[in-house]
């Protein structure tokens, strides 16, 4: 079980960037809380399943997806360090 979880400079980016688009689109954010609220959620049931997710073709990098979303980690042994996370419509590519 890991016991921490750290979020690259991307994937608080990321976080911040789906939060804006909910909030604008939506005119409210309250969906915007509710997403923060489950994915607190989800990364907590992570943290005792560290490697549940699908491997990627970059060395050391899962991928869990989450309800319309990806969300690409590093498992630790201390620690899951989040990479990014992208809604299932966005090209991921970039």
């Amino acid at each position: 079980m890991v016991k921490k979880i750290t979020f690259s400079k991307k994937a608080s980016a990321d976080i911040d960037r789906i939060v804006e688009f909910n909030n604008v689109r939506n005119r409210s954010d309250r969906y915007s809380q509710k997403f923060i609220s489950n994915l607190n959620n989800r990364l907590q049931q992570l943290c005792k399943q560290p490697l549940s997710g699908m491997s990627t073709d970059i060395p050391g990098i899962l991928i869990l997806v989450w309800e319309e979303y990806y969300i690409f980690y590093k498992p630790n042994e201390d620690y899951l360090e989040i990479s990014s996370i992208y809604h299932q419509k966005e090209n991921i590519s970039r």
